[in-house]
């Protein structure tokens, strides 16, 4: 095994494999550049981190060379080389870039309320739409990411007194302890989840399933399904074509909270709602909400 790959495996079971994965591709990226230009990858020397972040950043979105810088970072690191990212060239070569490319991070389509009631409209009576059903409620609910979302188990899902449910959202993003966060369903939301079990006769295991004609398979989606099944109702339900392009597996919870924000919920209740840490992420996705406040 090379023996960055090596090093690397010490962070297994303490980052999620999404971030490793990111962590070998980066800084894969890094060293086929290093063996083009001959120069050494590991260590690196500052110089080379800035020809590379000088080359690259012409062609890169100014967050994936900042998230290679990381990956360059996590790898010295480990490997006891010190840390030759903080160099105050690199810092400049990084401005640079940003400055070069001033941009706005791009925001997926929120599915509020109206439109989320435009796809359950369009959801078929069978197997597949019943769980199509299920994927938009429970994720608009919920406002879990799409990975969040296809993690569930019915496990995870509880009864309360008044016929709905609690979930519990095992792990997210911003919560590698995985401590969890607890969600709830609205009364529509939990009907609709009570018939896909009943129909799909399954009581235990992974709450959304591929279905194949009339089977549905005991295994979990996979996160990229969730984009593309938003897509196929939006396109179902005959939305203009750029709102379908702007839809993505994001969509839910960002119309959720978009949705809170029409409701009158302020900023805490929107972040406990979605397991947020960050004011400034909320913020963002909220901007674009048609409020008027003086009426």
């Amino acid at each position: 095994m090379v023996p960055w790959r090596k090093t690397l495996r010490r962070l297994d079971g303490a980052y999620s494999e999404h971030t490793l994965r990111s962590y070998r591709s980066d800084f894969g990226a890094f060293l086929r550049w290093c063996r083009k230009k001959r120069l050494k990858a590991l260590p690196a020397a500052s110089t080379t981190i800035v020809a590379y972040i000088d080359a690259e950043g012409m062609r890169l979105k100014p967050s994936t060379v900042k998230r290679r810088l990381c990956a360059l970072r996590r790898i010295h690191h480990l490997s006891d080389l010190g840390d030759p990212t903080q160099s105050e060239e690199v810092q400049l070569a990084m401005r640079r870039v940003r400055r070069a490319q001033p941009s706005r991070p791009k925001q997926a389509h929120g599915v509020t309320a109206s439109l989320r009631d435009q796809l359950l409209a369009v959801c078929g009576d069978d197997l597949i739409g019943i769980r199509d059903k299920v994927l938009v409620s429970v994720g608009f609910d919920t406002l879990c990411r799409r990975g969040e979302l296809v993690a569930l188990s019915i496990e995870d899902f509880s009864p309360t007194s008044d016929g709905r449910h609690t979930v519990l959202v095992r792990r997210a993003k911003n919560d590698p302890e995985g401590a969890g966060r607890t969600a709830k369903l609205s009364k529509a939301s939990s009907d609709v989840f009570r018939q896909w079990l009943k129909e799909a006769g399954i009581y235990r295991g992974p709450l959304l399933r591929p279905v194949y004609g009339n089977r549905v398979r005991a295994l979990y989606l996979e996160p990229l399904t969730v984009g593309r099944v938003l897509k196929k109702l939006c396109d179902r339900a005959g939305l203009e074509a750029l709102t379908t392009e702007r839809v993505s597996g994001h969509s839910l919870r960002v119309g959720a909270a978009q949705q809170l924000t029409i409701n009158g919920f302020g900023l805490p209740q929107i972040m406990r709602a979605g397991g947020w840490k960050s004011v400034n992420v909320v913020a963002r996705y909220i901007e674009n909400v048609d409020l008027d406040v003086w009426k």
